[in-house]
């Protein structure tokens, strides 16, 4: 770590990735970076103002001689995925996460990276910090829970934003340039169920070892829902078995990586049912190499869930549509429709189950909405939405766009890569509130974002910001 805050090209943007690393940010508990970033600003005698929702717009003056040229916004979101191992003891409520190298990659113990969007923030901090970098009027903004449901962009208030082009660092491949994605919303489903004393023997059933990942990057990749595995595994002992509990999942833009549950049997599970058992892992093994499906008897509450609630909650798992729904038929291997069943929780009177929907088609994101809500009506479970926000249109002509192509080409000696994509970008909200507005997102190689396998490619990092900097004196 000393050689990237002593000796590398991009020393202030580590210096800044690793400050705000310390810094608990999960999706919902983003006021600790929203301080930090206003007291960066006023240290610094930078405009700044803060909303309600935990926005944090700064803005800093242009360099001498870049005065007369127009203002550019660097964009990202504060909040994290903050997933971690369940055989982790850390409270990321309250606690950063741990980074460490690994060669060329930043990694963290035990938890998610938070690259995604950690290095939007340190890219930014680091302009809004030099004495040396020119540039135009240079605006940051930082949004909050983007993770679920960019809820921060829709809040804002863009009234005061100057800028007209926008650069968000929210993409995880290097020399891919982002011009467009998909629309999405959230739907939350309730089931009310009721217990009673059962007697039997108690199990945990645990579903571990899935690859997991983003919900818009990986839904097409063979990574298969730890939750959807688990309702599979519960379905296959039938009638013998009571809830008593269940957990999947963290965030509902996530593929869950495990899921487990806590059940009553009348009678012991038995070799032919764990031969079951052992079959559907075996169904998903060549996608989910290291893919665990365990039963050890455990002590259980008295109480679990009656006949009908159990039969009624399983069911509603297994019924409800996981995955890609619909491929793009004009943009080949593009996914058009999907949904992520991202997290089950069986508390003591309901089971909760909430969904990730993304569509490039707004009447297609509508319709599967529908569809799952019609799903859910049917097992006597209630339905909400919330956090929809549109899709972001291709734009024809960008001014935007053509400048960092040019830069990129003389720098790369190739031409990026220009793309549409089925992940969330807030870029739509943004273009939908702000009219003119041109926009464009890149970022360094990340991998396995939203996952505790998340890495940094530390010299894709230092590339990325050489880049931007260059951007910044071309615009």
């Amino acid at each position: 770590m000393e050689e990237l805050l002593n000796k590398s090209p991009a020393r202030s943007v580590f210096r800044f990735f690793l400050e705000i690393s310390e810094i608990p940010r999960g999706s919902g508990n983003t006021a600790p970076i929203a301080d930090y970033l206003v007291n960066f600003a006023k240290e610094r005698g930078l405009y700044v103002r803060r909303d309600s929702a935990d926005n944090v717009i700064i803005r800093k003056a242009a360099t001498e001689g870049y005065e007369r040229r127009p203002t550019v916004i660097f964009q990202g979101h504060t909040d994290i995925v903050a997933e971690k191992l369940q055989t982790l003891d850390k409270d990321m409520t309250r606690e950063g996460v741990e980074v460490y190298r690994d060669g060329d990659f930043l990694r963290a113990r035990g938890t998610t990276l938070g690259g995604d969007d950690g290095v939007a923030l340190a890219y930014a901090l680091a302009v809004l910090d030099s004495t040396d970098i020119p540039h135009p009027e240079f605006e940051a903004i930082f949004t909050s829970d983007e993770e679920v449901g960019l809820l921060g962009a829709v809040a804002l208030d863009t009234s005061d934003i100057r800028g007209r082009m926008m650069i968000n660092i929210d993409s995880d491949d290097e020399g891919v340039f982002t011009v467009g994605c998909a629309g999405g919303m959230r739907v939350d489903l309730s089931l009310s169920t009721k217990r009673e004393a059962c007697e039997g023997t108690r199990y945990k059933i645990t579903v571990s070892g899935l690859l997991g990942g983003h919900s818009g990057v990986e839904i097409d990749r063979g990574r298969e829902n730890a939750i959807k595995i688990l309702g599979e595994t519960l379905a296959s002992l039938g009638d013998k078995i009571r809830l008593i509990s269940l957990s999947g999942g963290n965030a509902d833009n996530a593929i869950p990586r495990e899921c487990e549950a806590t059940v009553v049997a009348s009678t012991p599970i038995n070799n032919d049912e764990l031969s079951l058992i052992e079959s559907i892992r075996n169904k998903y093994i060549k996608t989910e190499n290291d893919i665990m499906i365990t039963v050890c008897e455990c002590n259980g509450d008295v109480l679990a869930l009656d006949e009908e609630s159990t039969r009624a909650a399983v069911s509603l798992i297994t019924s409800e549509p996981s995955g890609v729904i619909a491929m793009s038929e004009d943009i080949p291997g593009l996914v058009e429709t999907s949904l992520n069943m991202g997290i089950a929780r069986l508390t003591e009177g309901e089971l909760s189950l909430s969904f990730s929907i993304r569509s490039a088609k707004a009447a297609e994101k509508a319709a599967l909405g529908e569809r799952v809500r019609a799903i859910a009506a049917k097992h006597g479970a209630a339905s909400s939405e919330h956090g929809s926000y549109p899709a972001w249109e291709y734009r024809k002509v960008s001014p935007l766009r053509d400048t960092m192509c040019r830069v990129y080409e003389k720098m790369y000696g190739k031409a990026p890569t220009v793309v549409t994509i089925h992940a969330g970008l807030e870029c739509g909200i943004f273009s939908d509130k702000i009219e003119g507005l041109d926009c464009v997102s890149i970022g360094p190689d990340n991998f396995d974002i939203h996952t505790t396998e998340e890495h940094l490619s530390i010299s894709s990092t230092e590339r990325v910001w050489d880049y931007l900097k260059e951007v910044l004196k071309n615009i």
